[in-house]
């Protein structure tokens, strides 16, 4: 019989246990025992704009790491900038641009000799898409011939500047759709590669040999300028630059009598290319200020004075000359 009573006391027990669990005090207790639970527990914090702020330190940090070594080589940062940006580059071309590569190889600026290059003799946009065989003429890379899209690859290049159509422009009239096949395929293996079209540059006064004429040339040109504009493509201007007032390419950037360039031109080169660098990456090379003369510097009035003493400095330079 004691043995019953206490089965049902202790039933009773857990009866009223359960049953207060469910009362209106028990669930508030537990609210404030989760809620003191979830205050004992680390807060995460959600602030807007960490990732951002994290970017923009190290971007100060960058440039003053650059800033400094501007300073201590007696450059800009603006050189440096570019000089970064030319080393994930590579210019392919044909043999207009082997002559620029091995202007820059001879170059005493350590920033020329680290530029990369994929030229060839007689290389153009239609036999860029042709297969490798004995008959072929892709740039070498590592030893070897294969196209030039799978040596861009191989390089982990950022961004290529293209220069045909000294070979291509007397071939057929679909140059500019081989020049979308190449890039086509470029893209197809480096599909974020910033894509940079040169101009043609032209021949020397009369020496166009049938369709590669001047008149042809900026028609070209033209073409390759507006097909960049529509794909997103850099297109640079070399071809003015080098032009005399008539539009030829001038004599003293000519080495051949013909269409190949000399150092001076290749002086050029580097100075368009990397203005135009320097504008994209928003480092904008300064224009050179023109030399004064002495009306410029002997604002006094004294200028005149001076007169005989510059006569005299040109006689000097004559005889140098002779």
């Amino acid at each position: 019989m004691r043995k019953k009573s206490s089965m049902i006391l202790a039933a009773g027990l857990c009866m009223a246990i359960l049953m207060g669990a469910g009362s209106p005090g028990a669930t508030e207790g537990r609210r404030n025992g989760s809620a003191q639970l979830r205050e004992s527990e680390p807060a995460v914090v959600n602030v807007p704009g960490i990732a951002q702020m994290a970017e923009e330190k190290r971007l100060e940090e960058e440039e003053r790491r650059l800033e400094e070594e501007a300073a201590a080589t007696g450059r800009t940062v603006a050189d440096l900038k570019i000089d970064a940006y030319f080393a994930d580059s590579v210019i392919v071309g044909d043999s207009i641009v082997l002559g620029y590569r091995n202007y820059c190889m001879k170059s005493a600026d350590a920033s020329l000799k680290s530029m990369r290059f994929l030229a060839a003799g007689s290389f153009s946009v239609h036999n860029a898409l042709w297969p490798v065989s004995e008959k072929s003429v892709h740039p070498l890379y590592k030893g070897k011939q294969q196209p030039v899209w799978e040596s861009i690859s191989m390089m982990g290049a950022k961004s290529v500047f293209l220069f045909f159509g000294m070979n291509d422009l007397g071939v057929d009239d679909d140059t500019c759709k081989c020049y979308q096949e190449v890039i086509g395929h470029i893209r197809e293996l480096n599909p974020d590669v910033d894509i940079h079209i040169i101009s043609m540059t032209y021949t020397l006064k009369g020496q166009g040999k049938k369709r590669l004429n001047n008149d042809n040339i900026r028609v070209f040109n033209e073409e390759m300028k507006a097909l960049a504009e529509t794909n997103g493509w850099g297109f640079i201007d070399m071809a003015t630059p080098l032009a005399d007032s008539e539009g030829n390419l001038a004599a003293e950037y000519c080495s051949d009598g013909f269409v190949h360039q000399t150092a001076a031109a290749y002086e050029i080169w580097t100075d368009v290319l990397r203005k135009y660098v320097g504008e994209k990456i928003g480092y904008p090379v300064p224009e050179e200020e023109p030399a004064e003369t002495l009306e410029d510097t002997q604002a006094d009035g004294t200028a005149e004075s001076n007169e005989a003493e510059t006569e005299g400095m040109q006689g000097e330079d004559e005889k140098i000359e002779n």
